[in-house]
């Protein structure tokens, strides 16, 4: 297969903000497992080099998302255009993916009524994340959702926390549409890839026949340590390069299935013992150690295109004494820089104790952008954190160049996987 390598050069030109970190003078590395050549950093190789397909889509990560783009300079030149005519608020909106009692905070949402209505008119977000609280039906779920993007000018992604297993909000309720159940993805780790990718498969084809575009899974996360909890039988395997082996076919198996996937938990949450649900997480590893055990997953799964990655609120002693959703160290020097990344950066829930304990939610937000990330998933108070976004903007804390730069990236990410940002851009 022949690929017009001259495009890279063009996208640095038309994508100046939102798709790259600045790294073009990287060499061009080639990495080879199982049949598949990874193709990644930031320079062409000759144009003769041949992509070998991964699961029908070409498995290969270049600076400046060609992946995504290629072909789709107009759309490129689109979004910019429509930024342009954004209001700062709005930009700073579609930077969260609130939960629905975020906008609605009298009872939990069903349906949209004339209070959800209003309040996405008053909070164009970029996301929203359903709970179980939020499905009662097949019937009633998909006329949630497809009310929820009908009512939002710019389209929304529309996201859950399902991987199989006890975090489930879809199959848990309404039952797997194509029979039997997925247990937690710990119990498949000898099964091979095959069963990786369609477990995945299976999970997003349910998500996706009801209306969601976006699941937060796979976990890439590696348990490690038996004292570990909150991960567990989330984790593919315990083994880093068994789970390395597995996460790209769990990637792909997701998109085989019709939604964007999300590795979590950056920098990797599979050998601390504390929650950070509950209070601060530790991870007591080097970066040296993390770059050989825990970032292998993670870096596997960024190879074979994973959309978005999920930073959690670890605190790694030896990088940051924040958590590393906060940490520009973590965020931009380890995700963005070395591991190549140049997708979606979100956040882990701002309503865990790890960070309601430390931060006010504006102080939190701003932060967590500062330090490189894009999204920021469900905020503690959604008023309170656009409010102070916005502040910091006015105070020169924080540049709306840097806030364009996710902004496009956010944009640019539902236009090339088809959730149409505005009713007046034709789809290409």
């Amino acid at each position: 297969m022949r690929k017009r390598w001259w495009i890279a050069g063009i996208l640095t030109v038309v994508l100046t903000a939102g798709f790259g970190t600045g790294n073009g003078n990287q060499q061009l590395n080639m990495a080879g497992q199982d049949g598949i050549t990874h193709v990644y950093a930031a320079e062409c190789p000759d144009e003769k080099t041949e992509i070998i397909p991964f699961r029908g889509r070409e498995s290969y990560i270049l600076s400046e998302w060609e992946l995504e783009t290629e072909g789709k300079l107009e759309q490129a030149a689109m979004v910019k255009q429509y930024i342009s005519t954004m209001t700062l608020r709005e930009k700073v909106c579609q930077m969260i993916i609130a939960d629905p009692e975020n906008l609605v905070t009298t009872h939990d949402v069903t349906k949209v009524d004339a209070e959800m209505k209003q309040a996405l008119a008053d909070y164009p977000v970029g996301g929203i994340m359903l709970k179980s609280r939020n499905i009662e039906n097949k019937k009633q779920l998909k006329k949630l959702l497809k009310n929820l993007q009908k009512q939002s000018e710019i389209a929304l992604f529309l996201a859950v926390d399902e991987e199989g297993g006890k975090v489930s909000r879809v199959l848990s309720n309404l039952g797997n549409r194509e029979g039997g159940t997925i247990d937690p993805m710990y119990e498949y780790k000898d099964d091979g890839t095959d069963t990786a990718f369609e477990n995945a498969r299976e999970l997003g084809s349910n998500l996706a026949y009801y209306g969601f575009n976006l699941d937060f899974a796979p976990v890439a996360d590696v348990w490690s340590n038996p004292k570990n909890t909150v991960i567990g039988k989330r984790a593919y395997s315990d083994d880093y390069e068994q789970a390395a082996e597995l996460i790209p076919y769990a990637v792909e198996g997701f998109h085989a299935g019709g939604v964007m996937c999300t590795l979590k938990h950056f920098p990797g949450h599979g050998d601390t013992v504390e929650d950070s649900h509950y209070g601060t997480a530790y991870v007591r590893a080097t970066l040296k150690e993390l770059e050989t055990q825990e970032f292998v997953p993670f870096r596997a799964g960024i190879r074979a295109g994973a959309d978005c990655v999920m930073i959690g609120h670890l605190v790694v002693p030896d990088i940051s004494d924040q958590p590393a959703d906060l940490s520009e160290t973590l965020v931009t020097g380890c995700l963005r820089n070395e591991l190549a990344f140049h997708g979606l950066i979100i956040t882990d829930s701002f309503q865990m104790e790890a960070i309601t304990d430390h931060y006010e939610p504006g102080e939190a937000a701003v932060l967590a952008i500062r330090a490189g990330v894009d999204l920021i998933l469900e905020p503690e108070d959604l008023g309170e954190t656009v409010e102070g976004i916005l502040t910091a903007s006015d105070k020169g804390e924080l540049t709306e160049k840097r806030i364009d730069e996710s902004v496009e990236r956010i944009l640019m990410a539902k236009q090339v996987n088809g959730i149409q940002i505005d009713r007046k851009i034709k789809k290409q």
